[in-house]
C-alpha cells in the first residue's frame, strides 16, 4: 500500500457540475502506483482534471504529501458536509481516506491509481481510470461492512500465523529492500504448523494450522483470493483455516491465487462469523492488512455498514461486490 504523494497541496472550491450536484472533493496520492519495482496507473494533475471534467465530478482536486494530510481533507470534507469524498491512489490511499467516513453520511468513491487494489477488487470497480470515473458518476452508494481489530478498522482481511509472517518481511520489499524477498522465503520455510484456538459466534475450534484468515472481502496482499465467497454486505467473515498443507503445498497455493485469481483447495476449512477470536499455546503472528498486530491473542469484530461507498449498479457488478 502506498503512502499519500508528494505533490503540494492544491485545493480549489468546488463548482458543481451539469448533471452532479453533489459536493465532492477528490483526495490525490500522487506517488500511488510507484511501488517498487512496478507500477500502475501513473497520472498527472492534468489528466486527473480531465477524467474529473468529463465524469462530472466537479473540480476540487487535493494533493497530499503525507497521510496525515489526507486525513485530515478527508476528515475536513466530513465537517463541512461533503456528499462524497473520492481516494485517487492506492489501496493505503483508500484505507486512510475511508477510516474518516465510518459512520457517516459521506459517501467514499475510489479512483485507482495503485498496484493491486483490493477494496477495489472487492467493490467490483474497474481499473481503469475512466470507467471507474464513470462509476461514480452513475454508479450506486451501498453500505458496507467493516471489520476492527483493537480499535482500529480493518477493510480486506486479518491473518494469524505462517502468511502474517511472511507478509512482515514481504511489506519491506515495496519500500525498495530487495532482500526481504529471500527473508520472505527463508521465514515460510523456517514455520511450522502451531496449535491454535479459534472462538466463533456458535462454536469453537481446536486446530493446528499453518495460517489462519479473517476476511472481510475476497482479497488481501498482492490480490490474494483468499476468500472467493466473501461478501462486503452481510455483516459475517469468512474465516479460513489453512490445516492439511505441507508449508511447499501453501506457499504454491498462494502464489496461484494471487492477482485476482482463485483455485479450489480441499485443504481450507471455512466458517463464517461476525466476531472471531484466535488464541494460541505459544504467540503467534498477527496482522490486519498492512498493520502489524504483533501476536496473539486477537480478536476481531465485524461494523456492519459502517461505510458507505459507491459501488456499480446492480447490473455491472463482478468479484466481491455487495449484493442487492
Amino acid at each position: 500500500m502506498s503512502d499519500p504523494g508528494s505533490s503540494p497541496p492544491a485545493t480549489t472550491q468546488p463548482r458543481p457540475e451539469s448533471g452532479d450536484r453533489r459536493r465532492i472533493r477528490v483526495i490525490w496520492n500522487a506517488r500511488a502506483g510507484h511501488k517498487v519495482p512496478v507500477s500502475a496507473n501513473e497520472v498527472n494533475e492534468a489528466r486527473l482534471r480531465q477524467v474529473m471534467a468529463r465524469a462530472h465530478l466537479g473540480d476540487e482536486l487535493v494533493a497530499t504529501r503525507t497521510p496525515d494530510e489526507a486525513r485530515e481533507q478527508a476528515a475536513d470534507a466530513v465537517r463541512r458536509g461533503y456528499d462524497l469524498v473520492v481516494a485517487a491512489g492506492g489501496d493505503g490511499t483508500v484505507d486512510v481516506v475511508a477510516e474518516q467516513l465510518l459512520d457517516r453520511t459521506t459517501a467514499l468513491g475510489i479512483l485507482p491509481l495503485g498496484t493491486v487494489m483490493n477494496v477495489a477488487r472487492s467493490l467490483g470497480l474497474p481499473r481503469d481510470l475512466d470507467a471507474a470515473a464513470d462509476v461514480i458518476a452513475g454508479g450506486v452508494v451501498k453500505p458496507i461492512d467493516v471489520g476492527e481489530v483493537r480499535g482500529r478498522p480493518f477493510f480486506e482481511a486479518a491473518s494469524v500465523g505462517m502468511n502474517a509472517a511472511m507478509f512482515r518481511e514481504a511489506q519491506r520489499f515495496e519500500q525498495g529492500d530487495l532482500l526481504s524477498i529471500v527473508r520472505t522465503i527463508w521465514v515460510a520455510f523456517r514455520y511450522r504448523p502451531a496449535r491454535m484456538s479459534i472462538e466463533l459466534d456458535d462454536r469453537r475450534i481446536q486446530t493446528r494450522a499453518l495460517m489462519v484468515t479473517v476476511s472481510n472481502g475476497p482479497y488481501t496482499g498482492a490480490a490474494l483470493t483468499v476468500a472467493p465467497e466473501a461478501r462486503l454486505d452481510d455483516g459475517k467473515f469468512d474465516v479460513r483455516v489453512f490445516r492439511r498443507f505441507s508449508k511447499l503445498r501453501l506457499i504454491r497455493h498462494l502464489i496461484s491465487i494471487a492477482f485476482g485469481r482463485y483455485r479450489f483447495a480441499p485443504e481450507i476449512d471455512t466458517a463464517r462469523s461476525s466476531v472471531v477470536r484466535i488464541d494460541s499455546a505459544t504467540p503467534l503472528p498477527a496482522r490486519a492488512d498492512s498493520r502489524d498486530l504483533g501476536s496473539t491473542p486477537v480478536e476481531l469484530r465485524v461494523r456492519p455498514g459502517a461505510l458507505r461507498a459507491v459501488v456499480p449498479p446492480p447490473t455491472d457488478r463482478r468479484g466481491g461486490a455487495p449484493t442487492g
